[in-house]
């Protein structure tokens, strides 16, 4: 049998699957992380002064996008 056949075989297992859908999990966890910290960076700020337009964009985008985040991450089983 040649590697090539192993490899896709083992690839289309529960367990390969399982194996990726955690390290999508992972990795979308870890973005949510990312954008969080973003976001309190810039709530930070609010509190010296008030956000130039760029920086409320920005902070609206990351709420939002933390919000798709969770979802995701919620259909993934995290």
């Amino acid at each position: 049998m040649k590697v090539t056949d192993v490899l896709v075989n083992v690839l289309q297992t529960n367990a390969a699957v399982e194996i990726m859908n955690e390290l999508v999990l992972a990795t979308l966890i870890r973005s949510r992380d990312t954008c969080i910290e973003a976001r309190d960076r810039l709530d930070a700020i609010i509190i010296h002064r008030e956000l130039k337009p760029h920086e409320e964009e920005d902070w609206v985008c990351l709420v939002q996008d933390i919000q798709a985040l969770n979802r995701v991450i919620d259909y993934y089983g995290g």
